[in-house]
């Protein structure tokens, strides 16, 4: 899906402003096809300050994202402190190469101090020495510290990032704790082509990490990028800070690399000049990317310049105006942010107020603008003294995210959506996998991941009545319409793999005891669940009872009187030809069904996931 819609079709022939809400959805891959082959280096702070948990939960990551990778891809790891070293130089993801790299990071500890430049750039070099065309290249830099050793010049290391990323080598960045500098590292993860993400939490680090890999494993437009073709005069402005480059009067606006199903609202002002009544401004706004993936059709927005009394007659696009607001805010907020670092508090101050003043000036009467306008008010307190690190980091990444995503937070995307929910970080990447595989099957529903639950204070073991109802009321106030399924470590108070809710549309999954059960990727038995429950997002008929059989024929729909049963059915499964009969009687579509099916399977082989 692409298109793109002005907030209003008019110009007046004075100078003027419009603005331009582009909205895109990468397109999902299909069932068959092949994911690119991904060249990873992972680069991994080890000064003394991640010394003990965290660097035992970086390392931690590390090894899971390492599991998640195929014979195709390569992968190294490099360490700094005030020394860079390369325990894992880049290498083919086989099997004896990831039990090698296992070994290898077990022999990493804390020390020194924060070469953070110098462990950066390295990991890029290792990326950029093997990497073919028709790779995905990614770096992922994870540290605490600042850079206070080596190269320490911001402007320096994101003139460097915007190089490395017109190399095909992007870069995403993840802040942990209070010491990090978070304007260096959203600097160089938007320059870098990459993301930024904030973990005030040493166990939210295999929850993020797996976030990151999960998304370049499902990549389908490399180096996507917004071309906007405007007259002579006319200026344009990315709301969302996008990396531009000017070739004549066709402006590109860099979006990264896009994985399947990731929706974006990209937004710009257009500045006018003065013209004559009559005349007609035309802007092509298309869609470009490395591998052919998105639409090549492009939008042709006519603005005619009218008389006075026309342009204050003309329709106004509410939505588009209110997504501007928050764009607005969500700007001047990371400006206020770096001011209020500076100790710069009036100003931080001033330009939350100026912010205020322009959302009102195009407000236009809208209610929602104007609480956007009142909530800048309210906060310039709080930004014209100090705030503590955590504050600071965690408002910077809500303005961060809020400018990625369009100012309005994360589309969603159409259809059916099934949410898996992990209670603890390091069920992420499994979820992560499982939900990638099972998205690429076209007909399915939108699976993703959602965070919020994870380190939720569970109980031990096992889980009673009571939380467990708990859990499933919480997950009501996660993305309305969904259909969640929420994964817990601990054994559910009948100790069977599974419950569901039907009145909250909820599934709880227990995946405690799995690895003596099954010898096979735990992804598979997770998109396994997530396929059972799942179904349920795309047939209000389907019930699982009216398929399952107490015959063990290692159909998806055996019963599995044994807990062990399950193995057979992931390690040698079909579908059965009564199910596939019945299939159409509960609202099914068959081949949608065997394709996710299939999916599950592929994860079920040993060495294909976490």
């Amino acid at each position: 899906m692409f298109n793109a819609r002005p907030d209003r079709p008019l110009l007046p022939a004075e100078p003027s402003e419009r603005l331009i809400r582009v909205e895109l959805t990468a397109p999902r891959p299909e069932g068959s096809q092949a994911r690119k082959p991904v060249h990873l280096s992972l680069v991994i702070d080890r000064s003394g300050s991640m010394s003990g948990e965290k660097l035992r939960l970086a390392l931690e990551a590390a090894r899971q994202t390492i599991r998640t990778l195929q014979p195709g891809d390569r992968f190294s790891v490099v360490t700094f402190d005030h020394q860079v070293e390369v325990p894992i130089p880049s290498t083919e993801a086989t099997p004896g190469a990831r039990l090698r790299a296992e070994a290898a990071l077990d022999t990493v500890t804390a020390r020194g101090n924060t070469d953070l430049g110098g462990g950066w750039l390295r990991g890029c070099a290792e990326v950029g020495a093997h990497l073919p065309e028709d790779a995905i290249g990614r770096v992922l830099l994870l540290t605490d510290g600042q850079a206070n050793h080596g190269i320490t010049s911001p402007d320096e290391l994101t003139s460097r990032a915007r190089s490395q990323r017109l190399r095909r080598v992007t870069t995403s960045t993840i802040g942990l704790g209070e010491g990090f500098n978070e304007f260096l590292l959203g600097r160089l993860s938007e320059e870098g082509g990459g993301n930024f993400y904030f973990a005030a939490r040493a166990d939210e680090l295999p929850g993020f990490v797996g976030r990151e890999i999960g998304e370049v494993l499902s990549v389908v437009a490399r180096d996507a990028a917004l071309l906007i073709r405007a007259p002579e005069g006319v200026e344009v402005e990315s709301l969302n800070d996008y990396p531009c480059t000017r070739d004549g009067g066709t402006r590109s606006f860099s979006l990264g690399s896009l994985p399947g199903g990731m929706v974006l609202a990209p937004m710009f002002r257009l500045r006018f000049p003065a013209g004559a009544i009559g005349e007609t401004l035309l802007v092509n706004v298309a869609l470009t990317d490395r591998d052919g993936a998105l639409s090549k059709e492009p939008w042709t927005l006519a603005w005619p310049r009218v008389a006075e009394e026309q342009v204050r007659a003309q329709p106004v696009d509410r939505e588009v105006l209110r997504a501007a607001a928050a764009l607005d805010a969500a700007r001047a907020r990371r400006v206020a942010l770096g001011l209020n670092d500076d100790r710069r508090w009036q100003e931080a101050a001033s330009t939350l107020a100026d912010a205020a003043n322009r959302l009102r000036s195009y407000a236009d009467g809208d209610p929602e603008i104007r609480t956007e306008a009142d909530r800048l008010d309210a906060e310039r307190d709080s930004y014209s003294r100090p705030m503590s690190s955590l504050s600071k980091k965690s408002h910077y990444s809500d303005a961060m995210m809020a400018m990625k995503m369009g100012g309005r937070g994360r589309a969603r995307p159409p259809g059916p959506r099934v949410l898996g929910v992990p209670t603890a970080a390091r069920l992420a990447p499994l979820l992560w996998t499982a939900s990638q595989a099972l998205g690429g099957v076209k007909g399915a529903p939108a699976f993703d991941v959602d965070l919020s639950f994870q380190g939720s204070p569970l109980r031990a073991d096992p889980l009673s009545q009571r939380d467990e109802d708990e859990l499933v009321a919480g997950a009501d106030s996660l993305d309305p319409g969904a259909l969640k399924v929420v994964f817990v470590e601990q054994p559910l108070p009948d100790r069977w793999f599974s419950h569901w809710h039907r009145g909250h549309r909820t599934a709880v999954i227990s995946l405690a005891g799995l690895d003596q059960l099954i010898s096979l990727p735990a992804a598979s038995f997770v998109a396994y669940e997530l396929l059972l429950y799942g179904l349920h997002a795309l047939s209000a008929e389907y019930e699982p009872a009216k398929l399952l059989h107490t015959e063990t024929l290692a159909c998806l729909f055996d019963l599995c009187q044994q807990k062990a049963e399950v193995g057979l059915k992931l390690q040698a499964g079909h579908l059965c030809a009564g199910c596939l009969g019945k299939l159409s009687t509960v609202g099914l579509d068959r081949d949608v069904v065997t394709q996710l099916w299939r999916a599950v399977q592929a994860l079920a082989q040993p060495g294909t996931g976490p």
